[in-house]
């Protein structure tokens, strides 16, 4: 894909988002405690002092009230099975307190129960177009793919989708953050019993990518391949630089959190700080090279921290990686086989 084509596709999604008022915020004072800001910025403080200690899962997290049901109004014969749980680490938002995920069944049945464990990108609210992208793994694996805090039917009425955790409030990005990683460790405990499914790797875009790193690197996901794909790596960086920022930047200043007070509300939302964790780990690198988003040099920050096992460089841009979707299927099969997951 030429580098016009990659950018004029990049610049019409933000488009998109703009226009459907995704990224927006009208109200930026309803993403706040009775303590204002002042408030968040000592929660963010007191988070940013181990940040791995606060999103790590405890050993044992429940997926309560269990309901596993085939999705209704789905294409016939597709097989998509819908998991639901109570979150073990709700908000206090009953919507969002409802984890979901999706089960695309693998279009081979394999007899050892492998899946792969999917995690998407901000601001999703159509399962569809993950469906389209998963459909190269689901060839020979199962995936299932599940919604974080705040994204499809987890968002609450009249918010777009990821505006629970990306507003003009940086706290509740480390709690929705947190909320997934504890929501991830249920679902990942609760499939063998749910499904009949052993969960053999997690691939992750974007957000869902920069979270599966950061619990791996908290000591979670210790037992199980990474693969990141598209993942962002420095929030206050990307906001400031990057293609998806200026709405939020806007609702900030409107909150009265100025540069500097960003800068520290948002200091330990920096990926590479604590990845080299992982280093010896089994992880596939995935980037676009023309990556708009968290733009250079977060990404090539990021895969230096993180030494990877393998990398692969795209050419599209964050996106349209999308576009990208056989090709990747291709390296990540490479990438398990490698690690003895055939």
């Amino acid at each position: 894909m030429k580098k016009v084509v990659i950018q004029s596709v990049e610049h019409s999604l933000r488009l998109k988002n703009r226009l459907i008022g995704v990224g927006e915020h009208k109200e930026p004072f309803r993403h706040f405690g009775p303590g204002g800001v002042a408030e968040a910025e000592a929660l963010c403080d007191g988070a940013g002092q181990d940040l791995l200690a606060f999103v790590r899962p405890p050993d044992s997290v429940a997926a309560e009230h269990l309901a596993v049901t085939p999705v209704q109004g789905g294409r016939r014969g597709s097989g998509v099975i819908e998991i639901r749980f109570d979150s073990p680490r709700p908000s206090g938002i009953t919507t969002n307190d409802r984890v979901v995920a999706r089960l695309l069944p693998a279009r081979h049945p394999r007899a050892d129960r492998m899946a792969l464990v999917f995690h998407h990108a901000l601001f999703q609210r159509y399962w569809g177009i993950w469906e389209w992208f998963l459909a190269p793994f689901a060839q020979r694996f199962p995936v299932v793919m599940m919604a974080a805090p705040f994204h499809f039917e987890r968002r609450p009425r009249g918010w777009f989708p990821g505006e629970g955790t990306v507003n003009p409030n940086p706290w509740r990005l480390y709690e929705s953050i947190r909320q997934w990683s504890f929501d991830q460790k249920a679902l990942m405990s609760v499939l063998p019993e749910a499904t009949g499914l052993t969960p053999v790797a997690v691939v992750g875009f974007s957000l869902g990518a920069f979270q599966s790193l950061l619990v791996a690197a908290a000591g979670d996901l210790a037992s199980v391949p990474l693969v990141s794909v598209a993942a962002t790596n420095r929030y206050a960086f990307g906001l400031r630089h990057g293609m998806l920022g200026t709405g939020t930047l806007t609702g900030l200043r409107r909150a009265g959190i100025d540069g500097d007070r960003l800068d520290r509300m948002a200091d330990a939302i920096q990926l590479e700080r604590y990845v080299s964790r992982l280093r010896g780990r089994p992880v596939l690198y995935i980037a676009g090279r023309h990556d708009r988003v968290d733009p250079p040099p977060s990404s090539h920050r990021l895969e230096a921290a993180l030494a990877p096992t393998r990398s692969m460089w795209l050419n599209s841009g964050h996106g349209t990686v999308l576009f990208e979707r056989a090709k990747i299927a291709k390296e990540v099969f490479r990438f398990l086989g490698d690690n003895g997951i055939g």
